[in-house]
């Protein structure tokens, strides 16, 4: 029996050159500039019309809006005083208590959510880890810098977390109705970060030297005598500077910032008109993510001073 003859597979045939030449391959149609010009010409035009219109569009009536008004702070909850301290509940302390709330549940999360290869949520948090610790601590306290880097930590992210919870509105504001306020612009809980600062300071200097070691070590050895005199009188006088300085900066720029945004807020109010209404706005969300920056360059500030100021107490050259 002879193999089977392998049957020919048939195979198409390449087009020839004039059917090819019959058939139009479609070509992209790329606008000319004259075109572009005109569309952009649409766009800005649009907008105009649109202005303008907001512009002759009558608002309501004006209202009268004063931005002092959210930074009293009015009793919530009134409580009996113990002696001339006011224990009485206020917006501050609501605030207060709830940048340790979140504190403590983003504590109780990423201890229990934590991975060897980590998301984008522990990524971000072990970068802010790492600055606290390498960046803030690390970097400018040579001496003692493990043991203290819980508390320059603490204090980085308390004045972080509190600085963002002021830029959430929060029915705290007058009247019960929504507003921006931040714990931080209260001149009182500022000069009690300061305070804290400024009590480790001197118990880290005096802890690692002793108390008088401590204060001779604020002039130099080789001075003369009524030079030395002269120098820690100065040095003393620095020292409470360091404490105004800390609370006035922190408070300062979280009070300003929320009143500029309660400024743009008011004349929205004040001139009733949809364009300005429009505009004011726009400005005040630039504002808004300017003060995120600020949230987080305070919170670095005030802790990397206090490092600083620690790590300057226990150096021997201080």
């Amino acid at each position: 029996m002879s193999a089977p003859e392998p049957q020919a597979v048939p195979t198409e045939a390449p087009p020839s050159s004039s059917s090819a030449a019959g058939q139009r391959l479609p070509t992209e149609v790329v606008p000319g500039p004259g075109r572009r010009r005109g569309g952009c010409l649409l766009w800005v035009l649009g907008l105009l019309a649109v202005m303008v219109g907001l512009a002759f569009i009558p608002g309501g009536e004006k209202a009268s809006f004063h931005v002092d008004e959210e930074f009293v702070l009015e009793p919530l909850l009134e409580l009996p005083p113990l002696g001339p301290i006011d224990l009485s509940i206020n917006k501050a302390v609501i605030y207060l208590w709830i940048s340790v709330a979140i504190i403590v549940v983003l504590a109780i999360v990423i201890s229990r959510t934590i991975k060897a290869m980590p998301g984008r949520f522990q990524v971000v948090v072990e970068s802010l880890y790492d600055l606290a610790r390498d960046g803030i601590t690390g970097s400018v306290m040579h001496v003692g810098a493990a043991r203290w880097f819980p508390f320059i930590g603490a204090l980085f992210f308390f004045i972080l977390i509190n600085n963002l919870v002021g830029l959430i509105p929060l029915p705290f504001g007058h009247h019960h109705e929504l507003s921006f306020y931040v714990a931080t612009a209260n001149i009182n809980v500022t000069i009690g970060l300061a305070a804290c600062t400024f009590v480790f300071t001197h118990y880290a200097g005096i802890r690692a030297r002793g108390g008088l070691a401590y204060v001779k070590s604020w002039a130099p050895a080789d001075a003369p005598p009524v030079l030395k005199q002269l120098i820690w009188g100065i040095h003393g006088i620095s020292e409470v500077f360091r404490l105004v300085s800390l609370s006035v900066r922190l408070f300062a720029n979280m009070l300003a910032g929320h009143a500029i945004l309660g400024v743009f807020f008011a004349m929205a109010l004040v001139f009733q008109n949809y364009l300005a209404a429009a505009m004011l706005q726009a400005g005040s969300v630039a504002i808004y993510l300017f003060e995120i920056f600020i949230a987080f360059i305070q919170a670095f500030i005030f802790a990397i001073l206090s490092a600083v100021y620690i790590g300057g107490a226990l150096e021997e050259g201080h």
